[in-house]
């Protein structure tokens, strides 16, 4: 042990006298003597066990527990009037921060690194544009085929939130056509008319995205059965 970390038990040693009101309190029934007498001594062993411990701010919080315990000790063992017990504490307080002050003490720890801000990926950016594409289509032509178009790119574009790897030809299918929607969008609000063929262009769309979401369900169907062939195979490995 460190010679230094001895003074962490000097309030416990000057408060032996405690010691004594202790089998007084229990012979004669003096409660509330018995009582301080314990809290005191209790207070000055965690201080000097929290001082002895080092860490970063303990010094302060065992003079905290000192202050208390002198505190309590005042008031409850010698009677003393509460505000002058209060005063007591504070003094005893200030006395253990003086004879604990200069030793040492392990460095705090360091604060956690900020997390960084997560970019939004091209998924997440385009929900954001099919929800600007869909608060639009009301006020435009053609409100029910762009309409539809929208919902099968944010219904294969929710398929795809999970796994964006999986399968990145679906990924640029919806990124290029929800460009494409965008044009014409901004056309048909800038007042174009709408041509003949657009309407059927809209809905093979739709019908584009419905079909990838299809394939990507196939592959998760297919990627389960290869799952369960491989465990049923390994349950007949082990049971024999």
């Amino acid at each position: 042990m460190n010679w230094r970390r001895w003074r962490a038990f000097i309030p416990l040693v000057l408060a032996w006298p405690l010691l004594l009101d202790l089998p007084v309190g229990m012979l004669f029934g003096h409660g509330r003597g018995l009582v301080g007498a314990m809290l005191g001594l209790g207070l000055f062993t965690l201080a000097a066990m929290r001082v002895q411990r080092g860490g970063h701010g303990d010094t302060r919080r065992g003079a905290v527990l000192v202050g208390v315990g002198a505190g309590l000790v005042a008031g409850l063992g010698a009677g003393v009037f509460p505000p002058v017990a209060v005063a007591l504490g504070f003094g005893a307080y200030a006395g253990a921060r003086l004879i604990w002050d200069d030793l040492p003490e392990a460095a705090p720890e360091p604060a956690p690194p900020p997390r960084a801000a997560i970019e939004p990926g091209p998924l997440d950016e385009a929900a954001a544009r099919l929800v600007a594409v869909r608060a639009a289509a009301p006020r435009l032509p053609l409100t029910l085929a762009l309409t539809g178009a929208v919902d099968a790119m944010e219904a294969l574009r929710a398929e795809l939130a999970p796994r964006p790897d999986m399968l990145p030809e679906a990924r640029r299918f919806l990124l290029t056509n929800l460009d494409g929607i965008e044009r014409i969008q901004a056309r048909l609000a800038a007042g174009a008319e709408p041509p003949a063929p657009l309407s059927p262009l809209l809905a093979e769309m739709a019908r584009a995205a419905d079909d990838w979401r299809g394939r990507l369900r196939a592959l998760e169907t297919e990627a389960l059965e290869i799952q369960v062939k491989v465990m049923a195979d390994r349950l007949r490995e082990e049971g024999r």
